[in-house]
């Protein structure tokens, strides 16, 4: 049976087909071109399977090897001029691809020959690919695991969201309505604007405040607090910004926040450090590198290499872990906060609909005899 991904698995075999057809890895500047002064050689490639590990070595062809119970067994090599042909297949199967997962026939016999069982890297590692890179500026090779983010099916997720996601808020003083007519009058609004946004400017112009109290996921909160004091303040009050200002980039929405102060960082007083600025930053990186909503994040990357763009024409760029302001500048300039779907019931609205997607965020709704309001995290490329 034909093996099926959807485009951002597929782009992580289309990447190390690549990787090992052209056998360099440039670094990319701030508009992902090419650095030609910055280049990694790749010397081998690495995948994990379901009992046993792939080694492609790469020399004048690439030799491939199976590693189980810890011995290394050779199995057949590939002409480069096989793997470029793989590379192009891949390319246009991904970019041609229909429906959630798709499969790509034409590279049935390299699956096969390569004895790949599955698409998608382990999602008990934060790396997509692992490779053995020659870096000429330490003249070192270096194994380093490497996230990928595929721009070849539109823009990428760099934060996935999830019911754990949302950010809760505590409104503050009286409502004028109640919650139900509160959720029924504000459903629809005018001028095509984002019901989000109808519904906290609404609860404002009621002198009703948002104050944050916790995230749904427990978890997310713990990686939050392990990065850095203070972030999960700093993305509830950028989430609120997001809709009240109506900005979905981080940087415009962060540009506020320095302006407005709202969390007192500065005491009043003019501030050069960009408290919010650096912090969201380090957030960014951090979820580049692998740190999620669900799992333990344990902030260890002495093995990260960094992350490897597959860009819109197939070219591929990467932001290497020693190049990391660069790195950081590139996600804080590129990214936005996206809206995933509310859940709400549109028959009945203030309560989940039955089918669709359950982030169930974004109406006003009543616990113990207090008003509370969800927002969701879910930041995307540009």
């Amino acid at each position: 049976m034909a093996l099926k991904a959807n485009k951002g698995e597929w782009s992580e075999l289309y990447v190390l087909v690549t990787l090992l057809a052209e056998g360099i890895l440039f670094q990319s500047d701030m508009e992902l071109n090419k650095d030609y002064n910055n280049i990694y050689e790749i010397i081998k490639a690495y995948k994990s399977e379901v009992n046993y590990t792939l080694e492609f070595e790469r020399e004048e062809d690439v030799k491939l090897f199976k590693i189980e119970n810890k011995e290394k067994h050779y199995i057949l090599s590939f002409s480069l001029a096989d793997l470029k042909e793989y590379s192009s297949k891949l390319f246009l199967g991904i970019k041609g691809g229909k429906g959630s997962s798709f499969s790509i026939i034409e590279v049935d016999d390299f699956l096969s020959s390569a004895l790949i069982s599955k698409i998608k890297a382990d999602s008990s590692t934060k790396a997509d690919i692992k490779l053995k890179i020659y870096d000429h500026r330490l003249a070192k090779e270096t194994d380093f695991g490497f996230s990928i983010k595929s721009l070849l099916g539109g823009d990428s997720t760099l934060f996935n969201t999830g019911a754990g996601n949302n950010f809760i808020y505590e409104v503050e003083n009286k409502l004028k309505t109640s919650v139900t007519e509160f959720n029924k009058l504000t459903y629809k609004t005018p001028n095509r604007q984002s019901k989000i946004t109808y519904r906290l400017l609404e609860l404002q112009n009621q002198g009703c405040e948002l104050k944050f109290n916790s995230i749904q996921s427990k978890q997310l909160w713990k990686n939050l607090d392990l990065i850095e004091g203070h972030i999960a303040q700093i993305i509830a009050v950028s989430l609120y910004y997001r809709w009240i200002y109506g900005e979905s980039s981080i940087k415009r929405i962060c540009e506020l926040l320095e302006e407005n102060d709202p969390l007192n960082f500065y005491k009043g007083e003019k501030s050069e450090q960009k408290f919010y600025n650096l912090k969201l930053k380090k957030f960014l990186a951090e979820c580049a590198m692998g740190m999620t909503s669900e799992k333990p994040w344990h902030g260890q990357y002495d093995s990260f290499g960094g992350v490897i763009i597959a860009k819109e024409d197939g070219d591929l760029v990467c932001f290497h872990i020693y190049d990391f302001n660069l790195f950081r500048d590139y996600l804080f300039n590129n990214t936005f906060f996206e809206q995933a779907s509310t859940g709400e019931d549109a028959e009945n609205p203030g309560n989940r609909r039955e089918n669709g997607k359950k982030y169930y965020y974004g109406w006003l709704y009543e616990d113990l005899k207090k008003l509370f309001f969800k927002i969701n995290l879910q930041i995307r490329f540009k």
